[in-house]
């Protein structure tokens, strides 16, 4: 692992040791939670473990690598694609629709949260505007850099959703009782046909991540082993090791963007800052359960395709709650599209209107 610098595909990054460190606290936290039966506990234990120790010894935790990244994306995606059942089918009719109310509910999330750090926090326009947006730090972060937005403000709400998101929605969606478990009673896919549904769905992965496609390794390896399911070639689920692998994998990736996260700006900003994750949270909530009504779809999967999260994380909830994955990826991925469209004209827009 001392080689990627070579590479444009796999830039230069830690170690695989220090690596090591960080997917070793997330291990352990996953086991816990596990063992504590928290809903989803693999994903959110380990990220509670690594941004903890990211915390007091930051010099132990360091982001996954793109191999590692990657190998988390392919297991969970590949694991996922394993849970189609024809009423995953049936529920494709109903995406248009709810989609459309995913849209409304995203940018009514935005104004609220954005009015709300606007006129009770006084922060500026494009800051408010930038940490509001719903589900793509990513981009979010990288926009910051070129509008003069408070970034460590940006930055802290936008980790802060993520950790409460993970951290509770399992238990929020747990104790509405709609989850269940799915395929608990199959067996899993010989190991050969599971190797082969990794090796497709990791080339069909990497070429959507070469045509920028969000999530292109987890939604290659997902369609892919969807696909094997849907045509019955495979009937079984993934190994039960390897979905907890690729939960550990991702909560560890997600908990280590906290690795020497100032908490002290945190606690400043405490107040202002969860006001807005609660009115994102709540306004989502209500969408989530006008869709389910609407519907006649388990509140739970409306509530995670809804919710202010990211793609892979938010599937892998669904997947681990029993909720069907595939409905919450697709919202997830077109909420995505949507914002790389509307957020620069929003920001345009608020920019010239604070210039005036």
């Amino acid at each position: 692992m001392t080689e990627p610098a070579r590479s444009k595909a796999f830039p230069p990054e830690a170690p695989l040791s220090r690596q090591f460190s960080t997917i070793g606290a997330g291990l352990a936290g996953g086991l816990l939670f596990t063992f504590l039966n928290v809903p989803a506990g693999a994903m959110s234990g380990a990220m509670a473990a690594v941004a903890i120790a990211g915390s007091f010894a930051p010099a132990w935790i360091v982001g996954l690598g793109t191999r590692l990244r990657y190998l988390a994306m392919l297991t969970s995606g590949v694991s996922i694609g394993a849970s189609v059942t024809p009423e995953t089918v049936r529920n494709i009719v109903t995406y248009p629709a709810s989609v459309t109310g995913m849209i409304v509910c995203v940018f009514c999330m935005t104004a609220a949260s954005t009015l709300v750090s606007i006129r009770f926090s006084r922060w500026d326009r494009t800051t408010a505007v930038l940490a509001a947006v719903p589900g793509a730090m990513g981009f979010v972060l990288s926009a910051v850099m070129t509008t003069g937005a408070n970034a460590p403000r940006v930055v802290t709400v936008q980790m802060m959703r993520v950790f409460f998101l993970i951290c509770l929605l399992p238990l929020a969606i747990a104790e509405t009782g709609a989850s269940v478990t799915i395929g608990a009673a199959r067996i899993s896919d010989p190991l050969w046909l599971f190797l082969v549904e990794c090796a497709i769905g990791a080339c069909a992965g990497l070429l959507l991540t070469r045509w920028k496609v969000v999530g292109g390794m987890f939604l290659g390896a997902m369609l892919v082993s969807g696909f094997f399911h849907v045509v019955e070639v495979a009937h079984g689920r993934a190994p039960l090791p390897v979905f907890i692998l690729g939960q550990v994998l991702i909560g560890s990736w997600t908990g280590s963007r906290f690795s020497g996260f100032d908490w002290s700006q945190f606690l400043r900003e405490a107040p202002s800052m969860l006001v807005a994750i609660l009115v994102s949270v709540v306004i989502s909530a209500g969408f989530a359960f006008s869709a389910s009504t609407l519907l006649g779809l388990p509140f739970g999967v409306t509530f995670l395709a809804y919710s202010p999260g990211g793609m892979e994380a938010m599937t892998v909830l669904a997947m681990a709650l029993g909720l069907d994955p595939f409905y919450v990826a697709a919202h997830h991925l077109a909420r995505f599209f949507m914002l790389n469209i509307g957020l620069p004209l929003t920001l345009n827009y608020w920019i010239g209107a604070k210039a005036k």
